[in-house]
């Protein structure tokens, strides 16, 4: 029997010639049309000065990952703002995880290469850095002092690398599904059965259906241990950790709340006061709690009930 990374090579390797890599910050942060978000002329309403700044996770973009949550904050008056970080030519869908196309959030990534560009596959540190790049432009359109960050899944540690640099223009961080301490990628085989036939476990696909970022959110990497010194979050800005009992790709689930909630910080369940809501990774950003929850945390409001 052939070795299964040998036949993952000899699977991509006719269509790698197609693979066009991009160096690190080698291009403008792409700032795409968003409904709800990028109007630079956007006013917000008594309240709520922060510009809400979104931020996607792996595999997939602002436009696939906010056309709700977006327009829904929008209505709540704020100011909103989403740009495509950590872009890269990257894999293909794979025909055995099909999409629901009225989820956003990640795409049905598989084992073949496409000339189709995913963002939110680069390592932390490089979209931190276009993150760093937008919130500057955010901040000198709008004059705003600081920001509030909302991050899913991978969004929410590009959020944490880029606070490292940039500890003193944030408000409010708000994660929906972001692996603190990593993910175990132990369901992951069950949704890329194509990749698990190769023999590959669920931190190997991570690496290939998420990239650098899912090597760096894998639980006990190198990069989560020096972000979570001396603490998971940064003193001066109130945190909101949001997890679903459902999620399939950070597990365990409870990696996606703090480990030690400030004062002034909260974690909170989907789940909590609604134990039969069925919310998975994805649906994060469009169920109705899920989003409800975000603008109370934005808000610093108690969570609403279901």
């Amino acid at each position: 029997m052939r070795h299964p990374i040998r036949r993952l090579a000899a699977l991509l390797a006719p269509l790698a010639a197609a693979l066009i890599a991009l160096p690190p910050n080698a291009a403008a942060v792409e700032i795409p049309d968003v409904p709800g978000a990028n109007d630079f002329t956007c006013r917000p309403a008594a309240g709520k000065q922060n510009p809400v700044v979104l931020v996607h996770g792996s595999a997939t973009d602002a436009v696939r990952s906010f056309g709700v949550l977006a327009p829904a904050l929008r209505a709540e008056g704020y100011c909103v703002y989403a740009a495509n970080l950590g872009r890269t030519q990257s894999l293909a869908s794979n025909a055995s995880a099909p999409a629901n196309p009225a989820w956003p959030g990640l795409g049905p990534i598989g084992a073949a290469l496409s000339g189709r560009t995913l963002f939110g596959v680069a390592d932390l540190a490089t979209s931190a850095a276009e993150l760093a790049a937008f919130v500057t432009t955010v901040r000198a359109t709008t004059g705003a002092e600081r920001v509030a960050l909302v991050g899913h899944s991978t969004g929410g540690n590009i959020i944490r690398q880029y606070l490292k640099a940039h500890p003193n223009e944030t408000a409010a961080v708000v994660t929906l599904g972001t692996p603190y301490r990593g993910s175990d990628f132990a369901e992951l085989p069950a949704k890329y059965p194509d990749l698990a036939s190769l023999g590959l476990d669920g931190p190997h696909i991570a690496a290939q259906v998420f990239g650098s970022a899912g090597v760096q959110q894998t639980a006990g990497s190198a990069v989560l241990s020096q972000l979570n010194r001396p603490a998971e979050t940064v003193p001066g800005i109130r945190y909101t950790a949001i997890a679903s009992r459902d999620d399939e790709v950070i597990t365990p689930t409870d990696t996606a709340l703090l480990a030690a909630p400030t004062e002034v910080d909260r974690n909170v369940w989907v789940q909590d006061g609604c134990p039969d809501r069925k919310v998975d990774h994805s649906y994060l950003l469009a169920d109705r709690h899920a989003l409800a929850l975000v603008a109370a945390a934005l808000a610093d409001a108690p969570p609403p009930p279901c």
